[in-house]
């Protein structure tokens, strides 16, 4: 591996991880408490059901969409090897953005042609991104945090690789106001994108097979 050691002064990181795995697993369980039937009404079982076809597509985006995030933040987190105050505070901050995605899909999932719910939703994914993208700048730093002999190519990668987030999510959020249905569309794209183009994924594999 093109790295080295740090001695780890102050909290591990595993801490960190532990409240990320709880906060996501919360968030992305009660994505599903937005698939609700109607009370009452005289409709038909089938018909109630179809009703509920664009809450349960925005569930399954924001569950993807989680775990993207989730799975992200893992392997960002796979090269660190301390955490200090800061950190610490940016990682509340993304959490946050976490909590807020079974809200802004449960408005999304009652109104999706409204472009208020669509840019609350981009607001939302824009927000997570962001905050990614300032977390991996910070603990990438010359601070100590991660690993000895990190691959500066890496970290450009990773930082071209979560930028995009924001830009994708500032157009979804314009083209709300244009085509709703683009808009959704490309909320769906996007963990798609985040999946196909993941350099840690290939950085992670070639490792492996120089260690073979």
């Amino acid at each position: 591996m093109e790295s080295g050691t740090r001695t780890a002064v102050g909290m591990p990181p595993g801490r960190l991880l532990t409240l990320a795995d709880g906060i996501f697993a919360i968030a992305m369980t009660l994505l599903v408490l937005n698939l609700r039937l109607p009370d009452g009404g005289n409709a038909d079982l089938a018909t109630q059901l179809a009703g509920l076809r664009s809450a349960f597509l925005t569930f399954v985006i924001s569950f993807v969409v989680l775990g993207v995030f989730w799975f992200a933040h893992h392997q960002t987190f796979h090269f660190l090897v301390r955490v200090n105050r800061t950190l610490v505070w940016l990682s509340i901050g993304f959490f946050l953005g976490v909590a807020l995605i079974p809200f802004v899909a449960s408005v999304l999932g009652a109104h999706p042609d409204d472009p208020i719910a669509l840019t609350l939703y981009g607001g939302a994914i824009g927000l997570l991104t962001v905050l990614g993208y300032v977390t991996w700048w910070y603990m990438t730093g010359d601070r100590g945090l991660v690993v000895e002999g990190m691959d500066p190519k890496l970290v450009r990668k990773v930082q071209h690789w979560i930028a995009v987030g924001p830009v994708i999510a500032l157009v979804a959020i314009a083209l709300a106001f244009v085509s709703p249905l683009v808009s959704l569309l490309i909320y769906v794209a996007l963990p798609v994108l985040f999946i196909v183009f993941n350099p840690v994924d290939a950085y992670l594999e070639r490792l492996r097979q120089n260690e073979r």
